[in-house]
């Protein structure tokens, strides 16, 4: 068996799905702290597990790719194979000297590979996603589908057709999502909580400062990604503007998008009822009055301006303002910093800014909980 074929595409697949769980993970932790109230460690690394082994399903089912389409269209090594008993037929040719003869062979390793490729999926479907058994199966029998489309057109017209597309995969695939539903269910994988596990088992819980924190986190990491794709979107109409027929004040325009759409982040979602940010949103937190009432517009943006809206207004001042002095972009870190410390030296858990504005925290018991009145 050809050792590269296999740790060139896994060599892949954790490269970049390691990748994509520094620059996305916070992104996914705030979608399960939305959705279920609370973080466990079994969902958080099924769903980092979840990242690589997507990948690596690409990876697997279509590297190497070839160098450019001209080459795989002057000698395209690509076809159709329409036997779906391939595979059983393959595994008895290689099994025809005996089983320890058998382990040799490049078919049955093939077919193995192609199995042990989709019990994650059948695991992951019924213990992350909270899918019905049969669905799981029929899921699995789709995605493998849509694998071997690719395989067929060469990924949609990309390429010429380099790869074969096997309808006998679809049955070891299938098969492989099969053991691994049937595997989900059994006591080896409960430490993967279900969906339906965690509603069932929400209430609402005091307001805490890990609770607090992860809001914070949230928010940074929001900013973060606004202050990413405005700086496209300016960089993009700089660079584009006049061939994409732009008129000469686009870029102008463009840079106060740079402004408008971090501080859009911090400052809009304040304006609802809840009067929280979108991180507080995530860990099922609302801003309110010591009393538990709503807590009036005006104190609830000038509490955002103390804290994330104001650490945006600094850093956003040191990287967009012509001749910004570098002791912007401190001010805006010592911020963070002070709103942190703050929170982790209060006992009540309510940090500089509500204690500033007088407001403070209610904690929801759940998603759709009524805002404040």
């Amino acid at each position: 068996m050809n050792t590269s074929a296999v740790l060139y595409p896994g060599l892949v697949a954790v490269l970049f799905g390691g990748l994509s769980i520094l620059l996305g993970g916070v992104f996914l932790l705030a979608l399960q702290y939305r959705r279920f109230g609370r973080l466990t460690w079994g969902r958080t690394l099924a769903g980092a597990a979840t990242i690589v082994y997507l990948i690596a399903v690409g990876t697997f089912t279509q590297l190497p790719l070839p160098a450019s389409r001209r080459e795989s269209c002057v000698a395209p090594a690509g076809g159709l194979s329409l036997n779906p008993m391939g595979p059983v037929n393959d595994l008895r040719y290689a099994m025809r000297d005996g089983f320890v003869s058998g382990l040799h062979e490049l078919a049955f390793w093939q077919l193995a590979l192609n199995v042990l490729l989709f019990i994650p999926f059948g695991i992951l479907a019924v213990r992350l996603l909270g899918i019905h058994p049969v669905g799981a199966v029929a899921l699995g029998y789709l995605a493998s589908l849509s694998i071997e489309a690719t395989q067929y057109t060469g990924i949609f017209g990309l390429y010429c057709r380099y790869r074969v597309a096997d309808i006998g995969d679809l049955t070891t695939n299938t098969l492989g999502t099969l053991v691994g539903v049937l595997l989900a269910l059994t006591p080896l994988f409960k430490w993967i909580k279900t969906p339906g596990q965690l509603t069932a088992t929400a209430t609402r819980r005091p307001l805490s400062r890990g609770r607090r924190l992860w809001g914070m986190v949230f928010d940074l990491a929001f900013v973060g990604a606004a202050g990413v794709a405005a700086a496209v979107i300016v960089e993009l109409v700089r660079a584009e503007g006049h061939r994409m027929g732009l008129p000469a004040g686009a870029a102008t325009w463009a840079a106060w998008l740079g402004w408008l759409l971090p501080l859009a982040v911090t400052l809009l979602p304040v304006l609802g009822p809840r009067r929280a940010s979108w991180g507080q949103r995530c860990v099922w937190l609302d801003v309110a009055r010591q009393d538990g009432r709503r807590a009036p517009l005006i104190w609830a943006l000038v509490r955002a301006l103390f804290g994330g809206a104001g650490y945006t207004l600094w850093l956003l001042s040191s990287e967009l303002v012509p001749g910004a002095p570098e002791w912007l972009g401190t001010v805006a870190g010592l911020w963070v910093l002070a709103a942190g410390i703050g929170l982790l030296f209060d006992p009540a858990a309510r940090g500089l800014a509500a204690r500033a504005t007088g407001l403070t925290f209610a904690p929801r018991s759940s998603r759709d909980s009524p805002a404040p009145r």
